[in-house]
């Protein structure tokens, strides 16, 4: 995998070397890279590397925890067990925040200088998708102090969760929003460099608004109002799979998606976990797009090519928000919510397939909709397949809602997950533990400590 570390420097939270092959020395400054690029220059490799990670080992995270994969050896199989280590979230930790947010911030930085308004505004978006994405892996991670390393702060303080969710990320969105919309960026606005949108700012729009519309509905599970604030943003969010807030890896010839890079080059530690492969109905024509093989998870599956999109947020997760928004406020909308599961569940057909969803399929949706006690339950389990390898969000659905009703892993008790129960977070890595430890939350989290947002 290519490194697109353009300024180490520029934040280390805590660590004293760059996480690519190659290291600088005390500096942290690769020689041979400019550091004085423009906000056009910046922009790709910001893109590829928050997709990377986002794709690549939050997406496994999700998966592992959430029974939709098994990890079947190495470090995988421990945490499928619910065994995980801080120095397992080191990796990832490094690669969002060194790779990928250090560089959307000079973005930041340049657009400032350079008076580039929508360069300004896409990488706001970016910088909220990396942000409320280890919000909700951590809770509370660095924002305010993190990108100081310049200044001479290398050991950043964290930001709580709800300051994240309420103000940080709401901040950051509403100031995209305006950005995008405006017709003056005397600084030039991004086209080809733009590796997602390919410069259209309208689909930038939309991705704006609908991770506000993640962020407010995921506080639901705390203040019933926000299922009424979040159908109020969901006209002006992504309205079809067309406008997919998602990077594909498949032009960039050295790179690919992260999940195909996982499979080729360390095949063997994870396959299909029997609680997905079984979820599926004999109906169901998406089932030979993710199911490879009789019993393994070969990596070749619609998320699992070379070529394959990583998804940062989708129209069909938008619909799925919507639908569960109906059923959830306090005025509970129960038709609402089943024309709105109908359109999410059709655009994920549409979008794996290319085809309609199979008439057995719908009446059999009907049916367990019309007898269901808790509806809740069934738009889970439908959304549970339909946004497979999206992110955090099957994770996010099983601790927000208690869907789908996952098997406890048996042996699951272990100095980091007390009760043996499903993880509710995952812990902070072992070199902030070591090398910040004046800021880190606490030194030794147990994977059941619920953050704000899970009470």
């Amino acid at each position: 995998m290519n490194q697109y570390i353009l300024k180490i420097s520029t934040l280390v939270l805590g660590l004293t070397i760059g996480v690519s092959s190659c290291e600088f020395g005390d500096t942290n400054v690769d020689p041979a890279l400019p550091t004085d690029v423009s906000a056009a220059a910046l922009l790709p490799s910001g893109q590829t590397a928050i997709s990377w990670v986002i794709g690549g080992e939050v997406v496994r995270f999700s998966g592992l925890l959430t029974q939709q994969f098994r990890g079947i050896n190495a470090q995988q199989q421990d945490n499928w067990r619910y065994l995980i280590r801080d120095a397992d979230t080191d990796g990832m930790w490094q690669r969002m925040y060194h790779n990928s947010l250090n560089t959307v911030n000079a973005v930041i930085e340049k657009a400032e200088e350079q008076n580039a308004t929508h360069y300004h505004g896409v990488a706001e978006v970016l910088m909220a998708t990396g942000i409320g994405t280890f919000a909700d892996a951590f809770g509370g991670v660095p924002y305010s102090t993190a990108f100081q390393g310049d200044e001479g702060l290398f050991t950043p303080s964290y930001d709580d969760q709800q300051t994240l969710y309420t103000n940080t990320i709401p901040q950051l969105l509403d100031g995209a929003i305006a950005k995008l919309g405006s017709e003056d960026s005397p600084g030039g606005s991004p086209g080809s460099d733009d590796l997602i949108f390919g410069g259209d700012l309208d689909l930038w729009l939309k991705a704006a608004n609908s991770l506000k519309l993640r962020y407010t509905f995921q506080q639901g599970k705390r203040d019933q109002t926000a299922y009424d604030a979040a159908l109020a943003l969901v006209p002006s969010a992504i309205s079809s799979n067309l406008e997919d807030y998602e990077m594909t890896f498949g032009a960039l010839a050295t790179e690919g998606n992260p999940q195909y890079w996982f499979g080729q080059r360390r095949a063997g530690n994870m396959r299909m976990d029997d609680y997905f492969v079984n979820a599926f109905s004999e109906d169901d024509t998406r089932k030979p797009f993710f199911v490879e093989g009789e019993n393994g998870f070969e990596f070749d599956g619609y998320y699992t090519t070379i070529n394959s999109p990583v998804v940062l947020m989708s129209y069909v997760e938008v619909k799925f928000i919507e639908a569960e928004s109906h059923l959830q406020k306090a005025t509970s909308d129960v038709a609402a919510a089943k024309v709105a599961l109908d359109e999410a569940v059709a655009a994920s057909f549409i979008k794996i397939t290319g085809a309609p969803v199979p008439t057995a399929y719908q009446t059999e949706l009907d049916a367990k909709w019309a007898a269901a006690t808790d509806k809740l339950e069934v738009l889970i389990d439908e959304k549970y397949i339909a946004c497979y390898s999206q992110s955090l969000i099957p994770w996010n659905d099983y601790r927000r809602t208690g869907y789908p009703t996952l098997e406890v892993i048996p042996n699951g008790v272990n100095a980091f997950n007390s009760n043996g129960e499903i993880p509710r977070r995952l812990p902070y890595p072992q070199e902030e533990r070591l090398l910040n430890p004046n800021n880190i939350p606490t030194s030794t989290p147990n994977l059941q400590d619920r953050f704000w947002w899970d009470q």
